[in-house]
């Protein structure tokens, strides 16, 4: 059983956020995470309760040479059908009415605490768009990892695979980078129908709610809720190079090296619209990126002064996102 401080704020929790003038004070969220996937993810309404179903036609109907005396062949198209399913995010706050008389400015106080559910929120949804999977929990839905498993190497744009690239890597620091053209016709984050985008918070007021041992006392609660699901509509839209072997870019030969950036431009041009794609890597892959700059056979990686001044990495004119939730130990795709 959890303890108090764990589902509920402490006196503890208060001290620890008061400044010197007794005010409370403004935190510093050092665990916050850097996922920007968030800020261009796209976002549909699902025509499911559960999800969105995409109707894919698979096959096209080819004309025949039309004979003088002689007919033709009736013909048809043919579809498939892909169900993508959403889930329901949900967290509760709860801050006795006591503790709460104790601070001089209450909705800072509260707020504090609804700024760390938030980031929560963030992490936990740019976690699941990587690595969602529901053959670990049928109640989630699968991300870019598990969609991207299947190793054929084919150069058949209509087979499984084709936008799915293999990089080499079998030791054990491995990680991928993922293209995304993100869209309503392509990929883009959904929420089952009749539901709202985005992270909902409902502030439930004074509630008589139970400490550990079953005895009432009146805290504020609050309540949060995101529905959010990944649809992939169009599977040329999506690309991944699997099984980067961040040792190469440290140690490994030119040639090496080379190998994987070739990769990544082939996996780029698979895409049905490769100039409109944005790759997420790794901390450490867009580290490598940057120190790739100074390599004198770096012919992919580019870099352009933002307006804010910030300098951001391209690659093959494709821009490149760093993204937290993308992990540098992934076990091999084989």
């Amino acid at each position: 059983m959890a303890t108090v401080g764990e589902i509920a704020l402490t006196l503890n929790d208060y001290r620890k956020r008061q400044g010197v003038d007794g005010k409370i004070d403004e935190i510093i969220e050092v665990l916050a995470a850097s996922n920007p996937i968030l800020d261009d993810m796209t976002w549909m309404e699902g025509n499911l309760t559960t999800g969105n179903k995409t109707t894919l036609r698979n096959s096209i109907p080819k004309p025949g040479i039309r004979y003088i005396n002689k007919g033709v062949e009736y013909t048809k198209s043919s579809t498939d059908q892909i169900v993508d399913t959403s889930c329901i995010l949900q967290a509760r706050s709860k801050v006795d009415v006591e503790l709460l008389a104790l601070a001089p400015d209450k909705e800072a106080f509260r707020r504090s605490e609804d700024i760390a559910h938030i980031e929560g929120f963030g992490q936990a949804v740019a976690d699941m768009v990587i690595y969602g999977s529901t053959d670990v929990d049928p109640d989630t839905f699968n991300g870019l990892d598990v969609r991207h498993r299947i190793l054929t190497n084919t150069s058949d744009p209509t087979k499984p695979g084709y936008t799915t690239l293999d990089a080499g890597g079998t030791g054990g620091s491995l990680t991928s980078a993922y293209l995304v053209e993100w869209g309503s016709r392509t990929c883009t984050g959904i929420y089952p129908r009749g539901a709202s985008a985005g992270l909902d918070h409902k502030d439930l007021g004074v509630q008589t709610v139970q400490d550990r041992d079953g005895n009432d006392y009146e805290a504020e609660v609050s309540v949060f809720t995101w529905k959010v699901g990944l649809a992939v509509r169009d599977y040329r839209s999506v690309g991944a190079v699997r099984n980067i072997d961040m040792t190469t870019f440290a140690s490994g030969t030119a040639s090496a090296k080379q190998a994987i950036m070739n990769g990544i431009v082939k996996a780029q041009e698979r895409l049905r619209h490769p100039d409109r794609a944005v790759m997420y890597v790794s901390n450490d892959l867009y580290t490598a990126f940057k120190l790739y700059l100074m390599d004198k056979n770096n012919s992919y990686v580019q870099t352009e002064r933002l307006e804010n001044g910030i300098i951001a990495v391209r690659f093959n004119g494709m821009r490149v996102v760093k993204l937290d939730a993308i992990k540098n130990n992934e076990a091999q795709v084989v």
